[in-house]
């Protein structure tokens, strides 16, 4: 029973001792075990110097008969001095400074190392590039700041799908710059000029940006460099300097230089092969540097009669009417009608070039010099760009009130005796014939002075008391969509139609003929609204609008045309796109009293009623136009 007793305790003791514990709770419990272990408040005298942390600490359990267990992972060596010091106490100082775990199982006392906590790997997350590209209408933005040159350039290559390459010493540069939508070619050159870069196109569009290393030239740095060795040719050394620059970029210095020998001596130090049909003739002067084999052939040959073309790995150069130098090439364009493309190309562009149109594949067929080809691609390619369609959604609101007010009496005279009839609600519209006039008259003559007479039996009278109101309330949502400078005019109306006779009169042997005719000539009373947008790089709308409002009035004579009333007015706005704006407002007011009566009875109060009739016309209208233009590619 006492060993299953022991046990239990044991097993308790090793509950509460596991894991790992403070200084404090380790020094109480090497106090408690110090009761029945003597050894832990033992005296130590020791100096130590290279002995490893586990070797010490069993040494000490060995000479103060205490049972210990260190792990073997504890190799560090120590240096230490223990004069009079309990043993306890040198434990305590050992799991302080070498931050050791101590576990308690009965008498045995355990040391292990403490585990340190795994670090977290960081992971790289390369920086998100903000750049973006808008196909419809060829707009960049970026939003750069010390981001890296090449991965700049692999992310717009990548959202655009232009080309752009890197020269090798600006590969690790750091660029920064905010740009909003704003053209490619525009954009690019921007980031350039703004980091120290340079930038080239070639041809085919293919975009090169490199170090700008131009400096303002002076003479004495151009004596220096034409000094230093550079390929020069036999007139002075400060005449011509060519060095290459790069791989493939080459420097260039001359002063009224004959172009074959620039063309010779750049092809020999590139390493370009060349077939020469006519050798240029004259000399030119040029300062460059950092530019192509190709650039340089495109610039010094432009204005004269000679010109290259590149084949696989070589060029071919001459005079510009030699054969094998002519090229043809389809040029199509994506997003124009060549309709409208060929009125806008300058004439000097055409110059040399034969030019046909193929309207089936929306192309120009161009036959001549490379080069001449080449600038009028390129002059297609700039203008072939989206046109905005600009859609224009038009609420027009009309609102018509109206008020008319009859009032009065009449007295007449038939032929023949007429009866009591007519409306009596809503409104009062009635023919009083002579009886009933007869009863009333003698209903009256009993309750007063006056006596009045009896009406004869073809007299009567009508009476009228009508009110009328009128309310129109008419919305109209209309669409039309124009491309951007062009008109877009929306017309709503009606038509009317009057008649007109014509009388012609043809003189024969026997006498005149007369022919009459009627003809209905059609006239139109309509709501024109004529728009035309005018889309800006940022996307805002200018409109030019312009609003004319008819309408038929009573005509003069049943068989006169319709009469008629305009209103029109023309405005200028700007608004962003998808805003709505109220361009304008229309608002008419008519008002229409008459009256007719005996004289002086129709001007007294009440008694006016009985001798005239009075009547009340108001009509009020309003027009309101609003109009929301939305911008599309």
């Amino acid at each position: 029973m006492k060993y299953y007793i022991l046990l239990i305790i044991l097993f308790i003791n090793s509950l509460t001792s596991f894991g790992q514990m403070s200084i404090e709770e380790v020094s109480s419990k090497l106090d408690e075990l110090a009761k029945k272990q003597i050894g832990l408040t033992e005296k130590v005298e020791v100096n130590i110097s290279g002995i490893p942390l586990s070797s010490f600490i069993t040494t000490i359990a060995s000479e103060h008969n205490l049972n210990v267990s260190v792990d073997n992972d504890l190799k560090k060596v120590i240096v230490s001095n223990f004069y009079d010091a309990l043993v306890k106490d040198v434990f305590i100082f050992l799991i302080k400074k070498y931050n050791l775990t101590v576990e308690f199982t009965g008498t045995i006392i355990a040391f292990k190392s403490t585990p340190t906590a795994p670090i977290e790997k960081t992971v790289y997350k390369p920086k998100n590039i903000d750049v973006s590209y808008k196909k419809e209408n060829t707009f960049l933005s970026m939003d750069l700041k010390h981001d890296s040159l090449s991965r700049v350039v692999e992310a717009i290559t990548k959202v655009s799908g232009h080309n752009v390459i890197l020269a090798p010493d600006v590969k690790e540069k750091l660029v920064s710059i905010y740009i909003e939508n704003r053209p490619f070619p525009s954009a690019i050159e921007m980031m350039a000029k703004s980091n120290g870069l340079l930038v080239e196109k070639d041809m085919d569009d293919v975009y090169y940006l490199s170090k700008n290393n131009i400096k303002k030239p002076n003479n004495s740095s151009k004596n220096n460099r034409s000094n230093s060795g550079g390929r020069q040719n036999g007139s002075n050394s400060t005449d011509f300097k060519l060095e290459l620059n790069g791989s493939d970029k080459i420097d260039i210095e001359a002063n009224e230089v004959p172009i074959s020998d620039i063309i010779n001596q750049a092809t020999e130090l590139t390493g370009e092969h060349f077939f020469m049909y006519d050798v240029p003739d004259g000399n030119t002067s040029l300062s460059v540097e950092n530019v192509s084999y190709e650039t340089l052939l495109n610039n010094i040959l432009k204005g004269t009669e000679f010109t290259f073309k590149k084949e696989d790995n070589y060029f071919v150069i001459g005079n510009r009417n030699t054969e094998g130098l002519r090229m043809f090439e389809l040029i199509q364009l994506e997003n124009r009608s060549i309709e409208t493309a060929k009125d806008l190309i300058p004439a000097d562009l055409l110059r040399g070039l034969e030019s046909k149109e193929y309207i089936e594949l929306n192309g120009f067929m161009v036959s001549g010099p490379y080069v001449q080809i080449q600038e009028l691609k390129s002059f297609l390619r700039a203008i072939d760009v989206v046109v905005p369609m600009v859609q224009i959604d038009i609420i027009i609101v009309r609102t018509s009130k109206s008020n008319s007010l009859e009032v009065g009496s009449k007295a007449r005279l038939n032929d023949k005796p007429t009866t009591t009839s007519g409306q009596v609600h809503p409104g009062i519209e009635l023919d009083l014939g002579a009886q009933t006039i007869n009863g009333l008259i003698k209903a009256f003559n009993g309750f007063g002075l006056l006596n009045l007479g009896l009406v004869k039996p073809n007299f009567y009278a009508s009476l009228t008391a009508l009110e009328k109101n009128g309310f129109l309330d008419k919305t109209s949502t209309p669409k039309i969509s124009a491309l951007n400078g062009h008109e877009a005019n929306l017309v709503i109306g009606t038509t009317d139609y009057y008649e007109q006779n014509q009388t012609s009169i043809t003189n024969t042997n026997t006498g005149n003929n007369i022919a009459q005719s009627r003809v209905y000539i059609p006239t139109e009373a309509n709501l024109s609204i004529t728009v035309k947008p005018f889309v800006s790089a940022d996307e805002y709308v200018t409109l030019e609008v312009k609003v004319e409002q008819s309408d038929f009035v009573e005509r003069l004579a049943p068989e006169a045309p319709p009469g008629k009333t305009s209103e029109s007015f023309e405005s200028l706005i700007r608004m962003k796109n998808g805003e709505m704006i109220l361009i304008g407002g229309l608002e008419r007011k008519e008002k229409n009293e008459s009256g007719e009566g005996a004289p002086l009875l129709s001007r007294i109060p009440v008694i006016k009623w009985f001798f005239s009739g009075r009547t009340k016309v108001k009509e009020k209208s309003k027009l309101h136009i609003f109009i929301k233009p939305t911008v599309s590619y």
